[in-house]
């Protein structure tokens, strides 16, 4: 782990993925609405210096510098996915990035991936031909003689290209812009997050990729300019190749990086190597913006328990309860390293009146201030068993912690959720498969022990197998 609080590791960058795809698939649908409008209308800025690069620099084209205004182009494309980011709107293309590796990691579901992806890429399209034909065309930029020009170069370079050349190059260029968004998050100064998404942008721009929410604002230039062709040709010529290419591509890193190498190969070593757990979370969970995750050292996690044990005894004032309740929604930040005494006091404080531990979804890291998590977020296996919960004792405690569980959800009133025991070593992709392959594995290993209980050896082959 890394010590400097402006940097995260990978591992922990794959997890502020996974909470991004969280927050996003908890959005209201006109928030995701009004989110990808304004993710369009941001975007656009890099669209438009784009074709002012090639409008301004048709000199340099003509004497046979094409190369140095393609270097042109890809250094000032960047500044619109940098717009996106820090404002926190919806782009469809970094949307296949957090919604693959939510998936992956059970976090949120294929529906909540559909919705988004849905939603984000026709607003984008809507939002981004809005301000080519009102801004940029109605606001006589793109009839500039130079600009009408520049336009059409652009119009025909696009489709000139094959279906399948398009959707190569669109499977580069997400594959591009998915390193980008992802480089970004281990960062927290927002200069220096401009820096690491520039050259995955500057590379996929300059070698003249594909990107598809790019397009919509370069190739619409050209058609209200009269370019040769109209929206049936580029739907079915440019933009659907254009689409399936990014989804490719952006499926492909998110599997291959962020969930393969960053979180299951890391989850499994600390497992093998029996290192100890530690605690994350979110820092800016209030905020509609890409989570950055920060660690919880153990003197913040003792402060937080020892606030929690005043809370329970009643030693706060009532207005020390009341700001302390306002200004974080719970009592501490819990996980399944806290064990049964956390949750214990959940319970009693409960049965005061008091306002309950909301615990976290598991498996992820505590997700501070977001209200009590949805079902299908409480069923996201737990990766990080800690040092001292393994054999009888570590089954022994995690069974007092459920039966603690099912009460609290008893006395609130919500639907009780089935337990889950899956285990992330095993690399599955799906909380229901989870779920299947565990109930497989748990028979047989009671008909095992059925087998040898007969034994001699039953008792010491009994706990091997355990």
């Amino acid at each position: 782990m890394v010590d400097d609080t402006l940097y995260i590791t990978p591992h922990e960058t794959a997890l502020a993925v996974v909470a991004t795809s969280m927050k996003k698939a908890r959005l209201r649908l006109h928030i995701l609405i009004v989110d990808s409008i304004m993710g369009g209308v941001l975007f656009s800025a890099g669209g438009m210096l784009y074709v002012m690069c090639e409008a301004e620099d048709a000199g340099l084209i003509d004497r046979g510098c094409r190369g140095i205004v393609s270097l042109f182009q890809g250094a000032v494309y960047a500044l619109g996915l940098f717009f996106v980011i820090e404002t926190g709107m919806d782009l469809f293309n970094s949307n296949v990035l957090f919604f693959t590796v939510g998936v992956l990691r059970g976090a949120v579901s294929v529906v909540d991936l559909v919705i988004s992806w849905t939603v984000s890429f026709w607003i984008n399209l809507a939002s981004t031909i809005f301000v080519v034909y009102v801004i940029c065309y109605l606001g006589g930029i793109l009839k500039n003689p130079q600009y009408v020009e520049g336009t059409l170069r652009i119009a025909k370079r696009k489709i000139q290209a094959t279906f399948m050349e398009t959707f190569v190059r669109a499977i580069a260029g997400n594959f591009c812009v998915c390193l980008a968004t992802y480089m970004q998050m281990m960062v927290k100064p927002p200069h220096v997050k401009f820096l690491m998404l520039f050259f995955p942008i500057f590379t996929f721009v300059a070698m003249g990729f594909t990107h598809v929410v790019a397009d919509m604002f370069l190739v619409p230039c050209g058609i209200f300019n009269h370019c040769g062709y109209g929206f049936g040709r580029y739907f079915w010529k440019i933009m659907l190749p254009g689409a399936l290419g990014s989804i490719v591509g952006g499926v492909f890193f998110s599997v291959m990086i962020p969930w393969l190498l960053h979180i299951v190969v890391i989850e499994q070593d600390m497992k093998k190597l029996n290192l100890p757990a530690y605690e994350e979370k979110d820092e800016q969970p209030m905020l509609n913006m890409d989570s950055r995750v920060v660690r919880v050292d153990h003197q913040s996690k003792d402060a937080a328990r020892m606030s929690a044990d005043r809370f329970d005894s009643g030693s706060l004032s009532g207005s020390e309860k009341e700001y302390e309740e306002k200004t974080t929604g719970l009592k501490t930040y819990t996980s399944a390293t806290c064990g049964a005494a956390a949750r214990a006091r959940s319970v009693s404080a409960s049965k005061v009146g008091v306002r309950r531990v909301i615990r976290s979804p598991k498996g992820v890291f505590p997700v501070a201030g977001m209200g009590p998590p949805l079902r299908k977020e409480r069923t996201i296996a737990s990766a990080y068993t800690g040092v001292g919960e393994s054999g009888e004792s570590g089954e022994k405690a995690r069974d007092e912690d459920e039966d603690l569980e099912n009460q609290d959800d008893k006395q609130d009133g919500d639907e009780l959720v089935e337990d889950n025991p899956c285990d992330a070593e095993q690399c599955r992709m799906s909380t229901g498969l989870m779920r299947a392959l565990t109930r497989v594995r748990t028979k047989a290993r009671g008909d095992i022990e059925n087998a040898v209980c007969g034994s001699p050896e039953g008792g010491v082959l009994k706990g091997k197998i355990r």
